[in-house]
């Protein structure tokens, strides 16, 4: 039996918490593919999928709203449960799919931006990497860590070990990674994070713009100068290309430690989230928010079909034992 069918059995004897006490449950996303999209690193879920949870959620009451809006539901002591949604990165597809899906269900969401890399139009380090696994026409190449590559079978399998790999301080993680694309000799990656212009209708529809650093490195490597430069960066990168000042900060892959905390503090900012699974009640740090993913999946059958009581199941954090902290770009 896999693993999704034994969650979907479970999942039948899930009993949807009630009760009146405050929570906030803030559902974390990537990028929104189309139909005929199938990427080496899916970070994200189909248009479709969204869309499903989305109707799923209205029906039941839980239309999402933005982290800040849902933070000052639980202060007002609003009873019940308040679902926030977010998209971390900035991706172009979050534009052309996210938010017309956000609309169509009266929903609202908090987008967090790389803000350095989507100024300088640069592949995220993750994206840099399945591009050059998934384009390369080289079955053996010569850098050392990397098995043969002879189909899509082996890139994907090389694909978890060499982003473990590369989890390092940003200078000795490009130097890493230009080595690979050097050797894997298949050309630049694409930026597909979306244009200032583009993200320009996110704030215009009313959706929540957060801060998600410069360049998206691992924080608690950096030492308290060089975080307080991403984290204050990033900031003042939106609000200029923007006019919007970010009030919340999303942690890149949800790294970060006590000078990460402090520093974003020490910048204004209000509050902060992970990736770690997990409920937000009203005595929650701010700057330590939960996040639950809401994965393809974790939330559809073996079947591919969206299932309303997987969804459930891992809203209410009947998986969160099994999640603890997700490791994410």
């Amino acid at each position: 039996m896999t693993g999704r069918w034994a969650r979907w059995l479970a999942s039948l004897a899930h009993r949807p918490r009630t009760g009146d006490a405050p929570r906030l449950v803030i559902v974390r996303h990537h990028r929104v593919y189309g139909p005929d999209q199938q990427p080496l690193y899916r970070l994200g879920v189909s248009r479709g999928l969204l869309e499903a949870q989305l109707g799923w959620l209205a029906r039941a009451g839980l239309t999402p709203v933005t982290v800040s809006d849902g933070l000052q539901r639980m202060a007002r002591g609003e009873p019940g449960v308040h679902v926030a949604m977010t998209f971390d990165d900035g991706y172009a597809d979050n534009v052309e799919r996210a938010l017309p899906a956000l609309e169509r269900h009266g929903a609202r969401a908090t987008f967090f931006l790389a803000a350095g890399l989507i100024e300088e139009r640069r592949a995220p380090w993750w994206d840099r990497l399945a591009h050059a696994l998934a384009r390369t026409r080289l079955p053996r190449p010569a850098v050392a860590g990397l098995p043969a590559l002879a189909d899509d079978a082996d890139r994907a399998a090389a694909l978890a070990p060499a982003m473990a790999a590369l989890r390092r301080p940003p200078d000795e993680q490009e130097r890493m990674l230009a080595a690979i694309e050097r050797a894997l000799d298949a050309g630049a990656a694409p930026c597909e994070l979306g244009s200032w212009e583009q993200l320009a209708r996110l704030r215009d529809a009313g959706m929540e713009i957060g801060a998600h650093t410069l360049t998206h490195p691992f924080l608690s490597l950096l030492s308290r100068e060089r975080q307080r430069e991403e984290i204050a960066g990033s900031v003042a990168r939106i609000e200029a290309r923007l006019g919007v000042r970010a009030a919340g900060l999303a942690y890149p892959g949800g790294d970060h430690d006590a000078v990460t905390v402090a520093v974003a503090e020490e910048c204004g900012l209000a509050w902060a989230v992970t990736t770690r699974a997990g409920d937000n009640d009203p005595g929650a740090s701010r700057f330590e928010l939960r996040r639950r993913g809401l994965s393809e999946g974790a939330c559809t059958l073996p079947t591919g079909r969206f299932s309303s009581r997987l969804a459930r199941a891992e809203l209410d954090g009947a998986f969160d034992r099994l999640r603890g902290v997700e490791a994410v770009a």
